[in-house]
């Protein structure tokens, strides 16, 4: 595994096309993955990509070899997303997204007529927590869906988001309360 990325860093680092082909294809799913949970939207998702994309090929020459390459990337795409975040000033639902789910929705229920009602619940718990994750603070939001979806430890986060662990903590701390009360209020979460 090193070997095979200390390859694709050289490749890279010499602007060589199938070096930054490799990168792509190994990295892709994993960026889009923390984009999309960032801004629920396929289309924003796929910008930031893009953008992430554009900062790995800007910072290739300054990266260290022999250093790992994940955290480099992590780091390059929590910041492209707060900057996103920062320029946005309203959140909007996207209608693809939401006719998306409802047929994703529809299908698993048809699939298993016998759990519908758990089906349908299912998807409402899911929309609200996305809901309550979407309307937290940036940076509680960012430490929240690094924590808890993507699975990163504090000492990642605070690399990833350059703040010190106490902060994130203390961010989780508050967003988990957030949504706790959230969930609480929808009927969604019981005490």
């Amino acid at each position: 595994m090193q070997v095979l990325e200390g390859k694709i860093i050289k490749q890279c680092k010499q602007n060589n096309r199938e070096g930054y082909n490799a990168l792509f294809q190994k990295y892709e799913g994993y960026i889009y993955t923390i984009c999309y949970h960032y801004t629920h939207s396929k289309e924003d998702a796929l910008d930031l990509l893009q953008e992430v994309f554009i900062g790995i090929y800007k910072g290739m020459a300054n990266f260290e070899e022999g250093k790992p390459l994940l955290p480099w990337i992590k780091r390059i795409t929590v910041n492209t997303c707060l900057n996103y975040l920062r320029g946005k000033k309203i959140t909007t639902v996207s209608l693809e997204q939401s006719v998306n789910c409802e047929n994703t929705m529809m299908e698993t229920a048809l699939a298993d007529s016998v759990n519908i009602e758990n089906t349908v619940m299912l998807a409402q718990t899911r929309e609200v927590l996305e809901e309550a994750i979407a309307a937290l603070p940036p940076n509680m939001k960012m430490a929240v869906i690094l924590r808890h979806i993507n699975g990163m430890s504090y000492e990642e986060i605070s690399k990833a988001m350059s703040v010190p662990i106490g902060t994130i903590k203390t961010y989780l701390y508050r967003g988990r309360s957030i949504l706790s009360e959230k969930l609480q209020k929808y009927g969604v979460w019981e005490v």
